[in-house]
C-alpha cells in the first residue's frame, strides 16, 4: 500500500495537468447531472406542496351565508370570503384592460389570507386600511398590475340585477402580488383575483351586492366529494369548483417538466459515463509507459492496480466536490414556469441531502469503477507490446495522394493511430466519443427544432381552430351561438371549417373521462389526430394517449362507455377506438394526451338505447347539450379578414384558443434540448483537451524527432490541429446521419407519448452550422497543445524518452 501511494505521488508530479482536467471533466458532469436531479425532484414536489400549504378541496358560491357548511361531517375546515359584484375593474397603469367575467374583489378574514396565498413580491396588505390590497400573479401576467398599481372597482347597488350601473367606484393600491392554488391555470379561462381587507368590506359591504364563497377543506380530500356533494344538493346552493380536479390538472401540467428534468439527468449520465470512461482508459494506457521499469523494482500487478485505482479515487473524489459546488450554485435557478411559483425555495440556494449526497457517493464509485478494467488490463501487460494498430492504408494514402503537406499527413496518422511501440494512444475511445458526441448534437438539434415547431403549430397541440365562440353558461348566448352566428359562418365562403364541439362527461373502461361531443358542419371535424382517424359514425371514439393507458384501451380495440341519460341512469355501450387525438387545452378536458372524443350522435344514441321512449329522450338529450363553435379559415388575408369580421361582430362570445400550460413548462420555460446540447458541448471540449493533453505528453520523442528533421514551430502547431480536425470529421461523418436518424425516432417516441401529433423536423443548415462550430471548437482547443509542443526543445525531448 505505501509503495502504491508512493508511486501515486510521483505520477501526480508528472501527469496533473491531465488529472486536473479528468477532475474537472467529472465535477461538470456530475454537477449537471445532480442539478438536473434535484431540479426534477424540486419541481415534481413543488405544487403538492404549495396545495398542501394553501390548497382547498371546494369552493362554494351562493348569494346568502350558508352557515351549516361547517358542520356538515365530511368538512374539517371553511373559510368564508365576501366579493362584491363589479360592473367592470378600470386601470389607467395597466398595459391591458382587465377581463372583468374573470375578476373578483374578494374580502378575507385576516387570519386566513396567509393561509389562501403566497407572497411573491411586496407585502401583505394593512386590513385597517380601505384601499390596499394584494394581486393575483395572473393579473401582474396578463395585465402588467404591479406593486403600486391603483385599480377602480365599480360596485354594483343591491338592488340591482345584472349589468346595472355602479353606485362607487373606490380605488385600490396593490401591495403585493401574490398566488392562490385556484389561479394556476387548469385548462379553463385564468382568474383575476383582487384581495381588499376587512376595512374595505366594513366600507362597501353593507351597499354592495355579495357573492358568498366557502373555500372548505374535507376531511379525506377527493374522497370525500362525492358524499359531499350530495349534501350540498338540499342547500340550493350556486355552484361549485371542484378545487382537487383542477390541482390534478395542474400536477399534470408541471409533471412533464419533472419528468424533462430526470430525462435531462438520465441522458447527462449517460452520455457522461462514456466520456469518462473513454478519459480514464486513456489515462491509464498513457500511464502505462513506466509499468515495465516498476515491474523490474519489484512492483507486483496488484500494487500497480491499486496505483490507478487510487488515482481514480483522488480524481472522484475532487470532481464529487466540485458536482455538489456546482450543483448547489446552480439550485437558484430551478424550478421554472409554473413550478417556480409555486416553490417555496425559487430562487433560492437549496441543498437537497438526499440528491447531492448520494449523487456524490455515486460518482465516487462510477469513476473508481469505470477505472477499475483500464487499471487491470494495462497492469497485466506489464510493459508488455500490444499488437500495434497502424491507420488505414486507404485513408492515409488518399491523403498523399493529394499531395498534402508532411504536417497534414502526420496529424492524420496521429489521429488514426495509436502510435507504435511500448507506448499506444488508445485514440479508438476518442473517435467513438466524438462519433457520440456529434449524433447526440445532432439528435438534440433535431429534438429542439421538432420541439420548436409543435409550439409554434397549435394543429398539432390539439388546436387547430383559430378561434371559438362560447356562451360562459348563458342560456341566452347559446341561441345566439347556434343561430345567428352559426348562420353567419355557414354563408361566409371564407370560412373553411366550422365544428360544434360540446364538453361532457363519460366513463371508459370504468374511469371517468372528460370528453368532446362534435359535430362537422364544414368539412372535417376540428380535432387533432395524432394516428388512426377522426370519429366519424356511431359508437367510434377517439383518446388521447394518456387516457388510452390509464383505461387500457388500445387502438382499433373496444372500450366500455358508459353515459347517463337526462334522468341521470347510466347507460352502457361498445365504443371502437379509431384513434389518438391531442386536444385543446383550454377545454376542461385535463391537459395533453388525456380526454376523448365521439360525435353527438353517438353520445345521444349511447345515452337513449332502443326503447319505447327514445324519440323523446334524444330529443331532451340533444336539447341540454351546450355547444362551442371551433373556427378555421382558409388561408391568406381573405380569410384572416372574414374571421375579424366575425370576432369584431360577437366580441362578447369570441375567444382565442390558448397554449397548453404543459407544453409551456416543457418547451418555453426550459429549453431541455439546449441545455442537453450545452452539457454534451462541455462533455466534448473536456474529452478533446484531454485527448490532445494526452497524445502530446505520449508522443513527445516523435515531435522531437520531427524537430529534428526540420520542422518549424508552425508545422509542429499544424500537425496537432490537423489531428483534432481529423478526429472531429470522422464524428461528423459518422455521428450527423446516426444523429438525425436517432433525433427523428426519439421525438415521434416522446410526441406519442405526450398526447401530440408527432411531426420531426430537420433543418439542414443549422446542422451545417452545427457541425462548423464542432470542427472550430476543436481547432481552438487544439492551440494550447500544440503551442506546448511547439516550444518544446528537442534534445530535452528525446533525453526523457
Amino acid at each position: 500500500m505505501r509503495a502504491a501511494v508512493l508511486i501515486c505521488g510521483a505520477r501526480f508530479r508528472q501527469y496533473w495537468k491531465s488529472w486536473l482536467v479528468l477532475s474537472v471533466l467529472v465535477a461538470t458532469v456530475g454537477g449537471l447531472v445532480l442539478a438536473a436531479a434535484s431540479a426534477g425532484r424540486r419541481t415534481a414536489v413543488a405544487f403538492p406542496d404549495f396545495a398542501a400549504r394553501h390548497g382547498y378541496d371546494i369552493v362554494v358560491y351562493n348569494d346568502h351565508a350558508l352557515p351549516q357548511l361547517a358542520h356538515l361531517p365530511q368538512v374539517t375546515s371553511v373559510t368564508p370570503v365576501l366579493a362584491p359584484f363589479i360592473a367592470g375593474p378600470a386601470c389607467a397603469s395597466c398595459g391591458k384592460p382587465i377581463d372583468a367575467s374573470n375578476f373578483l374583489v374578494t374580502e378575507v378574514p385576516p387570519g386566513d389570507l396567509p393561509r389562501m396565498v403566497t407572497l411573491l413580491s411586496g407585502r401583505m396588505p394593512d386590513q385597517s386600511d380601505p384601499a390596499e390590497a394584494v394581486a393575483s400573479y395572473t393579473l401582474a401576467r396578463d395585465n402588467g398590475v404591479r406593486v403600486g398599481s391603483v385599480i377602480r372597482v365599480p360596485l354594483l347597488r343591491r338592488s340591482q340585477a345584472g349589468a346595472g350601473h355602479a353606485h362607487h367606484a373606490p380605488a385600490l393600491r396593490v401591495v403585493g402580488i401574490v398566488a392562490a392554488e385556484n389561479e394556476f391555470p387548469a385548462g379553463t379561462a385564468p382568474r383575476y383575483d383582487l384581495y381588499a381587507t376587512t376595512a374595505f368590506g366594513a366600507e362597501v359591504n353593507q351597499r354592495a351586492r355579495l357573492l358568498s364563497l366557502y373555500y372548505v377543506r374535507l376531511r379525506h380530500g377527493a374522497a370525500d366529494l362525492s358524499a359531499f356533494d350530495s349534501r350540498l344538493r338540499s342547500l340550493g346552493v350556486l355552484g361549485t369548483d371542484d378545487l382537487d380536479t383542477n390541482a390534478a390538472i395542474v400536477q399534470a401540467s408541471i409533471r412533464p417538466q419533472a419528468v424533462g428534468w430526470w430525462l435531462l439527468a438520465g441522458l447527462a449520465a449517460l452520455a457522461g459515463l462514456a466520456v469518462i470512461g473513454q478519459a480514464v482508459a486513456r489515462q491509464a494506457a498513457t500511464e502505462r509507459a513506466d509499468h515495465a521499469a516498476l515491474s523490474a523494482l519489484g512492483t507486483r500487478p496488484r500494487e500497480l492496480v491499486l496505483v490507478g485505482l487510487l488515482r481514480s479515487l483522488g480524481v472522484a473524489m475532487a470532481g464529487a466536490a466540485g458536482a455538489v459546488l456546482l450543483a448547489t450554485l446552480l439550485s437558484p435557478l430551478t424550478p421554472l414556469g409554473e413550478a417556480r411559483l409555486a416553490s417555496a425555495e425559487a430562487g433560492m440556494v437549496s441543498f437537497d441531502p438526499l440528491i447531492l449526497l448520494l449523487g456524490a457517493l455515486g460518482t465516487v464509485v462510477a469513476v473508481v469503477a469505470l477505472s477499475a478494467r483500464p487499471a487491470v488490463r494495462h497492469a497485466r501487460l506489464l510493459g508488455g507490446h500490444e499488437p500495434p494498430r497502424t491507420a488505414p492504408v486507404p485513408l492515409v494514402k488518399a491523403v498523399a495522394v493529394t499531395g498534402a503537406p508532411p504536417s497534414v499527413l502526420i496529424g492524420v496518422q496521429y489521429a488514426l493511430e495509436r502510435s507504435r511501440g511500448a507506448q499506444p494512444i488508445p485514440v479508438g475511445t476518442a473517435l467513438l466519443g466524438t462519433v457520440m458526441a456529434v449524433a447526440a448534437l445532432c439528435a438534440t438539434a433535431v429534438f429542439g427544432a421538432s420541439l420548436t415547431h409543435l409550439v409554434s403549430s397549435p394543429a398539432l397541440y390539439g388546436t387547430p381552430y383559430q378561434a371559438y365562440f362560447a356562451t360562459n353558461g348563458d342560456p341566452g348566448a347559446q341561441a345566439v351561438v347556434t343561430g345567428p352566428l352559426l348562420d353567419s359562418l355557414r354563408r361566409d365562403s371564407a370560412i373553411k371549417r366550422i365544428t360544434l364541439a360540446a364538453l361532457v362527461e363519460v366513463d371508459v373502461n370504468g374511469k371517468r373521462v372528460r370528453a368532446l361531443a362534435v359535430t362537422a358542419v364544414r368539412g372535417p371535424a376540428l380535432i387533432s389526430a395524432v394516428d388512426g382517424h377522426r370519429p366519424g359514425g356511431d359508437q367510434q371514439i377517439v383518446l388521447g394517449a394518456a387516457t388510452m393507458r390509464s383505461t387500457g384501451a388500445r387502438l382499433g380495440g373496444l372500450a366500455r362507455v358508459t353515459v347517463a341519460d337526462p334522468s341521470g341512469v347510466p347507460h352502457r355501450s361498445m365504443f371502437r377506438v379509431i384513434g389518438r387525438a391531442s386536444f385543446p387545452s383550454d377545454s376542461g378536458i385535463g391537459g395533453l394526451g388525456k380526454g376523448a372524443a365521439m360525435t353527438v350522435g353517438a353520445l345521444v344514441d349511447a345515452e337513449c338505447p332502443a326503447e319505447r321512449n327514445r324519440p323523446a329522450c334524444q330529443r331532451e338529450a340533444a336539447q341540454g347539450i351546450v355547444y362551442v363553435v371551433l373556427v378555421r379559415s382558409i388561408a391568406g388575408h381573405a380569410g384572416s379578414s372574414a374571421l375579424a369580421r366575425h370576432v369584431r361582430e360577437y366580441r362578447d362570445l369570441a375567444y382565442q384558443p390558448g397554449r397548453p400550460t404543459a407544453l409551456v413548462n416543457f418547451g418555453e420555460s426550459v429549453n431541455f434540448p439546449l441545455l442537453f446540447g450545452a452539457a454534451l458541448s462541455l462533455f466534448g471540449i473536456a474529452t478533446m483537451a484531454h485527448l490532445l493533453l494526452v497524445s502530446v505528453a505520449r508522443r513527445r520523442a516523435e515531435v522531437g524527432l520531427l524537430k529534428v528533421l526540420g520542422f518549424v514551430r508552425r508545422q509542429v502547431v499544424a500537425v496537432v490541429c490537423w489531428q483534432a480536425v481529423t478526429v472531429t470529421l470522422v464524428g461528423i461523418v459518422i455521428g450527423a446521419p446516426l444523429g438525425v436518424a436517432a433525433g427523428r425516432l426519439i421525438w415521434h417516441l416522446f410526441a406519442t407519448d405526450f398526447g401530440v401529433v408527432p411531426v420531426s423536423v430537420v433543418h439542414l443548415v443549422p446542422l451545417a452550422v452545427l457541425a462548423a462550430l464542432v470542427l472550430v471548437a476543436a481547432i481552438v482547443l487544439a492551440c494550447v497543445p500544440a503551442l506546448v509542443a511547439a516550444r518544446s526543445r528537442p534534445a530535452r525531448l528525446l533525453r526523457a524518452e
